[in-house]
């Protein structure tokens, strides 16, 4: 809970325990409904309203109208008046448990010395159809979002999910969720700031793409994100058309998921996944063809800024089949990332022919499933560059996401494992770090060479 939501708590409590329990009521205990308005009128213009705290609205309105005809009271308080404070306190306990199962999520702060900006631009590939869309003439486009280290945290803050009231109700469908458990998630302190100037020194910085997963969002792994780029990097996130959660493109149209569009079979296999996974392979192809027309144009906020000699690459699940996709058909992958990866749909040359890139895999210890987890292991197997195989205990398949930490309830809601999820996500930020510097940047990280220092975390490497 944030600030004034605790001292509102708090104020609230002392004046249902001064109610059951004393016999004396004067006038200077006034002070404490006032004190409960102050708070609540300053969470409300500072932290933000939320309806975790409707409960604790209430007690502090009654309180307040209470408080205009209170009277001095030296005799045991009247029955009426008791059960009305003791049905007060079982409101109060709603007011805390609410709040507690559904905390405004908290990202890990980054440890890199870099501020962080960011925007959201559409793109449209003329030279490829879109695949996906009724229209045989439909080019294929994309909405992108881009980090990047600033030059000052100046400006408009950014939301971690715009246009939440159309997307967030989506969202939480996809994973059998109420819309209002993920109502609050913009209250999130994200410390990104919207269109701010590109910082200078250091440039060009290295570029990371990330590939998010079936039914995902781009701003999915955003804990991971803002680490890099306080590192000095710019990641770019490419929400995939038509088989991510919801596409809202600039000229108001919406796109929903729909499995039919992807899977006509009626269920996700890798025959029908090997098409999309080489789709989201060309975006990244075509990103990165659009990132070296920024990085020449003056005038753009990224001219001269992009380092695409040194490119990693990363990705959730089926953006992690995506990955591996890329990097076995593009050089300009230097390294990438597969977090809980989808590899059953990847092109079968995967088993035989590379990838020739160094490439970590971070998982959970199913892997999706015995066969994935098995063609995963031949790959590392077979790697000719630099490998790690990192296992991650008591994890599932979206704690490799910010998922997990939109409330200390998604293991109970079959969303996360029983790991705590920041320190989940703070134990694969630190390795995800440590890679892309190791083999993008080529600067040499003990990380990477040193026993696992977390029980819960399993390395194994395969070095060349």
């Amino acid at each position: 809970m944030r600030t004034f939501e605790i001292l509102l708590l708090i104020v609230l409590l002392f004046i249902l325990l001064w109610l059951l329990f004393s016999r004396k009521r004067p006038h200077w205990l006034l002070i404490l409904p006032g004190l409960a308005t102050l708070f609540a009128a300053l969470h409300l213009a500072f932290e933000g309203y939320r309806w975790q705290m409707i409960p604790a609205y209430g007690l502090t309105a009654v309180f307040f109208l209470l408080a205009l005809r209170w009277r001095d009271a030296t005799s045991k308080p009247l029955r009426l008046a008791w059960l009305g404070a003791l049905l007060g306190l079982l409101i109060w306990l709603v007011a805390v448990a609410l709040p507690v199962a559904m905390p405004v999520p908290f990202l890990p702060d980054p440890t890199g010395p870099y501020a962080i900006g960011t925007f959201t631009t559409f793109l449209v590939d003329e030279n490829r159809l879109e695949n996906y869309t009724e229209d045989p003439d439909d080019n294929r486009e994309l909405v992108v979002q881009v980090w990047y280290p600033a030059a000052n945290r100046d400006g408009e803050t950014a939301t971690y999910l715009p246009d939440l009231e159309i997307a967030g109700p989506v969202i939480a469908e996809q994973f059998g969720l109420p819309a209002f458990l993920v109502s609050h998630v913009n209250l999130t302190d994200l410390d990104i700031w919207l269109d701010v100037p590109a910082a200078g020194d250091a440039a060009p910085y290295p570029v990371i793409i990330f590939s998010h997963g079936l039914t995902g969002i781009r701003m999915q792994n955003t804990t991971m994100v803002r680490e890099l780029v306080s590192h000095g990097y710019v990641v770019a996130a490419i929400e995939h058309s038509y088989a991510n959660a919801i596409t809202i493109f600039p000229d108001g149209r919406v796109f929903v998921y729909k499995p039919s569009r992807i899977f006509p079979s009626g269920s996700s296999n890798p025959v029908e996944g090997n098409p999309l996974v080489n789709i989201w392979a060309n975006d990244i192809g075509f990103l990165l063809d659009t990132m070296a027309v920024w990085n020449d144009e003056a005038g753009h906020l990224l001219n001269g800024r992009l380092n695409l000699d040194q490119v990693g690459i990363f990705g959730h699940s089926t953006g992690g089949g995506a990955t591996m996709q890329f990097c076995l058909q593009d050089s300009r992958c230097r390294a990438g990332v597969g977090l809980d990866s989808w590899l059953l749909p990847v092109d079968d040359t995967v088993m035989t022919q590379g990838p020739s890139q160094p490439f970590m895999f971070i998982s959970a210890p199913r892997w999706l499933g015995p066969d994935n987890q098995a063609r995963g292991q031949a790959i590392f197997n077979n790697l000719t560059a630099d490998g790690y195989n990192l296992v991650l205990d008591d994890t599932q398949h979206y704690d490799f996401t910010d998922l997990a930490l939109l409330s200390p309830l998604t293991p109970q809601l079959g969303l996360s494992g029983s790991i705590d999820s920041t320190y989940s996500l703070t134990i694969q930020s630190k390795y995800l770090l440590a890679f892309f510097d190791q083999y993008v940047r080529e600067r040499p990280s003990d990380v990477l060479t040193q026993p696992s220092p977390y029980p819960e975390l399993t390395i194994e490497r395969n070095l060349k």
